[in-house]
């Protein structure tokens, strides 16, 4: 089995994307649902690290925005109920997502 986390440029030219495995998982155990969550979380961070700059507060922005959207859409992908419930406690995603986080969490 695999997930992707993607990220579109705004001028959807170029997606970066990442495929996530998680053969060796067994969602139905909440160990396992956290295990391949976190794969997402670092999977997204890598599909949108070009953004990635503490300094630039524009380009943290967009890493947010791009981070959101890549795990929002690679928890979808997957499309399981316990990986859903740990996209949905996570705390780490902003409350003002919660359009793109509401489509992953139904």
């Amino acid at each position: 089995f695999g997930a992707a986390a993607h990220a579109e440029h705004a001028s959807n030219a170029t997606v970066a994307k990442a495929t996530v495995q998680f053969a060796d998982l067994d969602l139905s155990k909440q160990a396992d649902a956290q295990t391949l969550y976190r794969r997402l979380q670092r999977a997204s961070d890598r599909v949108c690290v070009q953004y990635k700059d503490y300094r630039d507060l524009g380009k943290m922005k967009l890493y947010n925005t791009c981070y959101q959207d890549a795990l929002a859409r690679a928890v979808d992908g997957v499309g399981h109920a316990t990986v859903k419930a740990a996209y949905a406690a996570d705390e780490k995603v902003r409350i003002a997502s919660r359009s793109t986080k509401s489509r992953a969490s139904t």
